[in-house]
Formats: structure tokens, sequence, C-alpha cells
């Protein structure tokens, strides 16, 4: 299906009150689901790849919860935007799981390289599934796939991968319809358009949190809020340590 351009070009949907509303309009027509109760009738699966902030994924998983839907937050150890393991970031991950929410893994296997394949792949996923389940204190409870293009087709279909729901594989694939703001952009499908008319029997709905903010902007502009976001925080931390334990600050 070619681009629809004006989609593409509409970034007014991308504000947490637009988001508030498209999750309103869902429960008009379906049921939010976690990935253990996959294929019932008339239900969407709600999932974020957190690619580039954490904390705009607290924010959105705030918002849902007074929405009272359920989603599912696939954090990303290879992330090169935030440091799953630092405190801040965790604190967000533990807001999420507060709030009634899953977590799941999104795995890179670019960070690995081309030589990544058979049992190798098998025993990384299990080592970043391990790593999450230790730090937080729960299993993932699906996997999805980050810059995936590297891996046959083949190794991206079987519905479970190391005892966790593939959001990629191919049970999921024949029975849902879907829909992504990959890019910060609707490219295909117009999340809105798709909610109203309610079509698709199953839907796997996509999004990326940097992409949803207070107020409308490029997505460029998004992203680089993240960014600037976590730069910011970084420098209140070393001028809070050295405050502290009164050391030089030369600016």
């Amino acid at each position: 299906m070619p681009l629809d351009r004006q989609h593409e070009l509409d970034y007014s949907d991308f504000t947490e009150a637009s988001y508030r509303h498209m999750l309103q309009v869902a429960k008009g027509s379906y049921r939010v689901v976690d990935f253990s109760s996959a294929g019932a009738s008339r239900t969407i699966l709600w999932r974020h790849d957190c690619d580039a902030s954490m904390h705009r994924a607290a924010k959105l998983a705030e918002i849902e919860a007074d929405e009272d839907v359920k989603a599912t937050y696939f954090l990303f150890p290879r992330c090169l935007y935030y440091n799953l393991m630092s405190a801040d970031v965790g604190q967000c991950v533990r807001r999420i799981k507060s709030l009634g929410h899953d977590i799941a893994l999104h795995f890179d296997p670019t960070y690995y390289g081309t030589a990544l394949r058979g049992p190798a792949l098998l025993q990384a996923i299990a080592r970043e599934r391990d790593l999450i389940t230790k730090e937080f204190g729960s299993p993932p409870v699906a996997i999805s796939f980050h810059l995936f293009g590297i891996l046959d087709q083949s190794e991206l279909e079987d519905d479970t991968i190391a005892g966790m729901v593939n959001a990629y594989g191919r049970s999921l694939k024949a029975s849902y319809g879907y829909v992504s703001d990959s890019n910060g952009v609707w490219r295909y499908r117009h999340l809105r358009a798709v909610l109203q008319e309610a079509k698709d029997e199953r839907l796997q709905v996509l999004t990326h949190p940097e992409w949803w903010t207070p107020e409308a902007m490029p997505p460029r502009a998004r992203l680089q809020r993240a960014i600037d976001g976590y730069a910011r925080a970084m420098g209140r931390w070393y001028d809070d340590i050295t405050a502290k334990h009164d050391r030089p600050n030369i600016r």
C-alpha cells in the first residue's frame, strides 16, 4: 500500500490529549487485553516498543491507567537513548508495573552482528529476558524485535520464543490487524480512523512513547525532546552531586 502523505504529514494526533481520546474510542468497540489473552474476538493488543524514552512511557502508562486500559511495555536493554539499569529509568519501569501494565522484551539482533543464528540467537534472547526478570522481579510476557532485517523471516514466525509470546508470530499476524506509529507518523493506516471504523475483528496497536508529547510537534523534534530531557537530567545529576559533596564545578 502506498504511503498516505496526508497522514504522514499530519502530526497533530500525537499529543497526550489525543492519545487519551484514542483509548476512549478504542474502548467503545474493543476490549484491550494482554498477550496472555490474545485470540479473543473484538480485542486489542496495545503495546509500546520503548525505543527512546521510558519517561514518556511512564506518562502514557498513567493515562492508560486513568482509562482502565492495560498495555504491554517492551523494554529495550540495548537502547542507545536510555540506560535500563539506571535509577531513574528503573523507577519509570516500576511505576509502569505498579499501574498494572505488563513488561516485555524489545530485542535488537543488530547488537550481536550477522552471525547471530539458531541456538546463539535463542541464548542471547534468554540472557536479555533473564536480565529484565532479575532487575524488575517478573519475566517479560512477550518479545518484539528491533531492526530485525538481519534475521531470516523463518526466525521470526514462532508463536513463542524463549517462553515469551512473539508479537510477530505467525498466529498473531494471521488473526490480528496491525497499526503502528513508526517514525512518528501513520504511514499506512491511521489509528483514529481504524478505531472509529472498527472493522478489524482483532487489532494489534504498536506505539512508541517518545512520539506522544504534551504539544504537537514534528517527529524529529519529539525525538530531540527525549534526547534533551535525558541530557538535562545528567547535567542536573552532576551539579547536584558536586554541590552535595562540596566539590568543584567549574563552568
